[in-house]
């Protein structure tokens, strides 16, 4: 192990978060998570604080290892497959929930492209809501059970397998923001439009199907992306999702009713 494994795996058995070692160490929280990613070194001050708050020597810190040291960490262990088939399970379960809620904004396309009542208005209603219905249903099945215990307990990854994924989540993040920010745009706008129509400031007419296109498309593409970074960060930010006080209480409900079963 190099330094920035040995301080990730000591904070870890400490059972300390980036931001509460930085403060103990009178440091910011980028400064840890710059060493740990070994873009950065510890001042000999820090050094001898890391040493003293780890109870190792200072040597251990900076001599390189090739065994890793055991510890009993508390958490579910998380392995380079199991995340990787996760990631994989996600995209396709956001893929239908963004098909689902755009399926339900196409419903406004009939609705104003045809005349009221009449059979094609709602037949392709009918139309759209089926497949939004259906887009639901693949959603639902594809749903993995083995998956839902990620949200379920704090993760545990190997240092390699986490710095794999941090620098992915990095390249994500640029390519969802560039999906989501004119999706939500398109969304927004499609609102507004909606809205001034709805409050007879613009009269409907036929050219109100392709607003409902945009909207439906804005719709589609921000929950895609915003899914997408969701379950990324589900495990490069897991410490920040498991101290969430929802979490916590989730987690005692579950205990209890273990317990009682």
């Amino acid at each position: 192990m190099n330094l920035g494994e040995k301080i990730f795996k000591l904070r870890k058995e400490k059972g300390l978060s980036q931001e509460a070692l930085a403060e103990q160490l009178g440091t910011t929280r980028q400064a840890v998570s710059k060493w740990e990613n070994n873009q950065g070194f510890p001042e000999t001050e820090k050094l001898l604080q890391l040493s003293n708050l780890f109870e190792v020597s200072v040597d251990f810190l900076l001599k390189d290892e090739k065994q890793e040291t055991g510890s009993e960490e508390k958490g579910y262990y998380v392995s380079r497959e199991l995340a990787r088939e996760y990631l994989a399970n996600a995209r396709k379960i956001n893929k239908y929930m963004g098909l689902f809620f755009l399926f339900l904004a196409f419903t406004g396309i009939p609705y104003t492209l045809f005349p009221n009542h009449t059979i094609w208005q709602i037949l392709g209603i009918a139309v759209c809501i089926i497949l939004g219905i259906l887009a639901w249903t693949f959603a639902m099945f594809t749903e993995q059970e083995k998956y839902k215990i990620l949200r379920q307990e704090p993760l545990l990854f190997d240092y390699d397998v986490l710095k794999e994924l941090s620098a992915e989540y990095r390249e994500i993040e640029k390519k969802c923001k560039i999906i989501a920010i004119p999706s939500m745009m398109l969304f927004l706008c499609g609102i507004l439009t909606i809205s001034f129509t709805a409050s007879g400031k613009l009269p409907w007419s036929a050219y109100h199907s392709l607003v409902f296109l945009g909207f439906s498309l804005g719709l589609f593409g921000f929950v895609y992306a915003l899914g997408i970074m969701e379950s990324y960060e589900l495990l490069v930010k897991n410490e920040q999702y498991a101290s969430r006080l929802l979490f916590r209480i989730q987690k005692r409900i579950r205990k209890k009713l273990d317990k009682t079963v």
